[in-house]
């Protein structure tokens, strides 16, 4: 690829400046990658590298390779009895549940924990940037190998603890993966099986959680058209029993989910989200118009959550 012009993000201090000599990593353009196709940009080796913090109460990012950088513990709350938390699919799902959560709830205060099973920069979301801006998303947590975000966690049971807790103080605690999901067209093997590991975590420490199933009309992949193989796996994984937003618009949920969830219909949708808020809809180049169901199952988890009714 020597002699093109490509994109190209540097997500890690310090910034590369004019005449610096970089390494930079490929592979996105490479193989072609869609959401993930840039190319990235490594720290300079002029620098002296991440700084030490003099207060050594830091735990450390990345820890164990070349990009490790220390971060301050999260401020975390002991529970989360009583706090709504809603649990998405794909990234793509995050501005129109704090579009719903705006809508039901004016001047909600939503935290968004980043989980691993996508994109790991917080920086690389243009869809979190448009939120805060927006006022739509007050706080990100990134948890695990995650990293960027507002406050730092280094898993995601810390991660909805600290989205919950004295610092951020969310009323909402909205918990799902990054752009570009992780996939290998097995029944396990792919960033969806991250919603299993946020409804065992928030119901382990006192949550109802609500998931927001990955529904679509539009997607011509078998696996993807209606319920979503990512979210039939993620509901077998999750083992307390957890609420999931059926919008009214969705077909007959197929046969062989697991019983000890609660499907509940529920009648609020994404539909005027967009114009009464500010923000785009979109996912794999589709928007509201084009695949409905997909951004209505968001907005069906927050009302849930929030104890919303009919629009």
């Amino acid at each position: 690829m020597r002699g093109q012009d490509l994109p190209a993000l540097a997500p890690f201090e310090p910034l590369p400046e004019v005449g610096d000599e970089v390494a930079v990593n490929l592979l996105g353009p490479e193989m072609g990658l869609g959401t993930g196709g840039f190319a990235f940009v490594l720290p300079t080796t002029d620098g002296d590298g991440a700084a030490v913090p003099e207060n050594r109460d830091h735990f450390v990012k990345l820890p164990y390779t070349p990009l490790q950088h220390p971060a301050p513990p999260p401020a975390e709350r002991g529970d989360l009895v009583g706090v709504p938390v809603v649990v998405l699919p794909l990234h793509s799902h995050l501005a129109p549940a704090c579009a719903a959560a705006a809508d039901l709830r004016p001047g909600v205060r939503v935290a968004f924990v980043w989980q691993e099973g996508g994109a790991l920069p917080v920086a690389f979301s243009g869809v979190v940037r448009a939120l805060e801006e927006g006022g739509l998303l007050h706080a990100v947590v990134s948890s695990g190998a995650c990293f960027g975000g507002d406050v730092e966690a280094p898993n995601v049971y810390s991660g909805l603890l600290s989205a919950a807790g004295p610092s951020v103080g969310a009323d909402l605690v909205i918990s799902g993966i990054g752009p570009g999901v992780v996939g290998t067209a097995t029944a396990h093997g792919h960033g969806g099986m991250s919603a299993a590991v946020a409804l065992n975590a928030a119901s382990s420490l006192g949550a109802s959680p609500v998931l927001a199933p990955r529904l679509s009309a539009a997607d011509g992949r078998p696996r993807h058209g209606g319920v979503s193989h990512h979210t039939v796996s993620a509901l077998r994984a999750a083992l307390a029993g957890c609420r999931v937003a059926v919008p009214e618009a969705a077909g007959e949920l197929p046969g062989g989910l697991p019983s000890r969830h609660s499907y509940e219909r529920v009648r609020w949708s994404a539909a005027g989200l967009e114009g009464r808020h500010g923000v785009t809809f979109s996912s794999m180049g589709r928007g509201y118009k084009d695949d409905p169901v997909f951004f209505d199952a968001a907005a069906a988890a927050v009302a849930l959550a929030l104890g919303g009714g009919a629009p």
